[in-house]
């Protein structure tokens, strides 16, 4: 193996190490001292590379899956204040309380269990006879105008 190849192998490591662990791109290709346009490239011409480039996403996000449901079930402790400032305990230490995402619960329930908790929003676009008279027809309704 050359020089450049193991050069190569190294930083290729050090990207997806990075990629990894934060998720970005443009961090992880800096790290490796590697440029983006090269790398998405690569990523182009080369199954593996695109293949261990998506596994180091996937790592990624799950690092961020599992935070938010540690936010949402677990919460994240937050000093309790008051308009005169932080609430102090009876030895001055300030006092916290766990504060939860409703926001995060609803959007996992919403990922891991769709049929049970997606939105049930309809809309019927099944429109028959003149589509100019129907809107006519509401207008003159919203107006307070209906003649029929």
């Amino acid at each position: 193996m050359s020089r450049t190849d193991d050069r190569m192998n190294r930083s290729t490591r050090v990207f997806l190490d990075t990629l990894a662990k934060c998720g970005n791109i443009s961090m992880a290709a800096k790290a490796a001292d590697l440029s983006r346009p090269g790398l998405y490239a690569r990523r182009e011409r080369d199954e593996q590379f695109a293949r261990e480039w998506d596994e180091a996403m996937d790592k990624a996000i799950d690092t961020l899956e599992a935070e938010a449901w540690r936010r949402a079930r677990d919460g994240v402790p937050e000093f309790v204040t008051t308009g005169k400032g932080l609430v102090l305990d009876k030895d001055g230490k300030p006092v916290t309380q766990n504060r939860y995402s409703d926001t995060l619960l609803i959007t996992l329930l919403k990922a891991h269990r769709p049929e049970r908790y997606r939105e049930r929003a309809s809309v019927d676009m099944n429109v028959s006879g003149n589509l100019a008279e129907l809107i006519d027809a509401g207008r003159k309704r919203v107006q307070g105008r209906d003649d029929g």
